[in-house]
């Protein structure tokens, strides 16, 4: 396996240089040709930060699963900026989809088959980018064409989906991440029949970011009929990313209940294999 770290360019809001973190998965003497399917994994941290506890142990669990995986450590909010975040980060994604394309030969993936996995605000970039993919304007911004910037699928975790839905609590910290008005306050507001399929999970007894997000969303991708699957497990904190005792974070932070959320999303991409010359109009 390799792994390598790479500078993206900014995004042109703030200082910080964010990354994609590659972990690549050689092929076999058996299977010179193989293509592995893409996860470009988000994590969460409030649009403050990208927690680490959602990058590398999710990518090495997909890894474990046949996918090649990548991290993005996107930019977040700064103390020095008066303009609000978004969509600097979404930016950032497109242009690491695109360089996840440009490499498809040499990383061995599938361009076809490249998806997103989202946790928390993660989440919400992912949702609200997957509609700014087919935008323009937004594209012309990133300097991305449409089929560089495709997402096949999604799977979301304990989501944001609307920035008035119960995080963040504070309205002065919801205004700098995104101004009042924007159509990316309201990620179920941006569904169509374009979305791609989405798995989303969250726990019921989520105390950050409430539960009715991801129902919201799920709401919205039922009356678009977008190709969907939404897990609620009874029991569990907010950011239990795997659920396992690699990732805990408090005591009763590995649920094994929880955990089966990857197998689960995993065995509901493998039965609908999505691809972007099936999603993408």
């Amino acid at each position: 396996m390799r792994v390598e770290k790479i500078e993206l360019p900014g995004a042109g809001y703030g200082a910080k240089i964010p990354t994609l973190t590659a972990y690549v998965q050689d092929n076999i003497e058996d299977q010179p040709a193989r293509r592995r399917p893409v996860a470009l994994i988000c994590p969460g941290g409030g649009y403050a930060f990208c927690s680490d506890r959602e990058g590398e142990p999710i990518a090495l669990a997909l890894l474990a699963r046949g996918y090649q995986a990548f991290v993005l450590d996107y930019t977040v909010t700064d103390a020095t900026e008066t303009a609000p975040l978004l969509p600097a980060p979404q930016v950032d994604l497109a242009r690491a989809l695109a360089l996840v394309r440009s490499r498809a030969d040499d990383w061995r993936v599938d361009g076809a088959r490249i998806g997103l996995v989202g946790c928390s605000a993660g989440a919400h970039l992912c949702a609200t980018y997957a509609a700014l993919a087919k935008d323009d304007a937004f594209l012309a911004r990133a300097g991305v064409s449409d089929t560089e910037a495709c997402v096949a699928w999604q799977v979301l975790c304990y989501p944001v989906v609307d920035l008035d839905a119960g995080w963040p609590p504070d309205p002065a910290y919801a205004a700098r991440i995104c101004e009042e008005g924007s159509l990316l306050r309201r990620a179920q507001d941006l569904v169509s029949d374009a979305t791609p399929p989405t798995f989303l999970w969250h726990t019921a007894t989520d105390e950050t970011v409430p539960v009715n997000n991801a129902y919201l969303y799920a709401a919205a991708l039922a009356h678009a009929g977008v190709d969907h699957e939404l897990h609620v497990f009874h029991a569990g904190r907010h950011g239990l990313s795997l659920a396992t005792e690699q990732t805990a974070h408090y005591p009763g932070d590995a649920i094994p209940h929880v955990a089966h959320w990857v197998d689960l999303a995993a065995e509901w991409l493998g039965d609908i294999r999505p691809d972007c010359t099936r999603t993408s109009n």
